[in-house]
């Protein structure tokens, strides 16, 4: 009778998390990708902070989308500068995540799908993924690298498979990417 309870137990605990497991990769991969649009972001506006004082002004903003999308965009831009006019790099991707996730007019944001087909890194992904499992193999990994991975390379990919299989899926993939290297971390 035990044995039947501590049974039914443990079947109920993995369906729970055999179900649950698809969107905590969905959420895994979304912050992740939320992660490298951030950090896209910010090389955007230090390229764009001309004059390097940490804020870009509404000329600035005007330089980066033109005469017809600073129209467009200024009711965004006056929402997220404040007082000052300007925007702080965390407003700037506020503006740019309103703009192009939505989020700014309450309308539904792009699918997972969209936005990984729309993240440089992600799109890398696919460039080394040749056989388009999912998944990029270590010797997928060294045919993209002029005369095979050198011992740095082959290193990374091994610090990026965190489950050791031999390959890296998209959440490894955008991990290893994003995370600093390994003498920063």
């Amino acid at each position: 009778m035990k044995l039947n309870i501590i049974l039914t137990l443990a079947l109920m605990i993995s369906a729970i998390s055999a179900s649950a497991n698809p969107k905590n990769k969905d959420a895994k991969l979304l912050a992740l990708l939320d992660k490298s649009f951030d950090k896209e972001q910010a090389r955007i506006f230090n390229g764009r902070d001309k004059n390097k004082d940490g804020e870009m002004s509404l000329g600035e903003f005007e330089s980066l989308y033109g005469e017809g999308g600073a129209k467009k965009w200024s009711a965004i831009f006056k929402k997220h500068s404040g007082r000052d006019n300007a925007l702080s790099v965390a407003e700037f991707q506020a503006v740019r995540r309103d703009i192009h996730l939505g989020g700014g007019n309450g309308e539904r944001g792009p699918s997972l799908k969209a936005r990984f087909r729309g993240d440089k890194r992600a799109r890398l992904f696919s460039t080394y993924d040749k056989s388009s499992d999912g998944k990029v193999t270590e010797a997928e990994w060294g045919r993209m690298f002029e005369g095979g991975a050198n011992a740095g390379r082959k290193a990374q990919f091994r610090g990026g498979d965190k489950n050791n299989n031999g390959s890296l899926d998209m959440i490894e993939w955008l991990e290893m990417l994003l995370s600093p290297p390994g003498r920063e971390q």
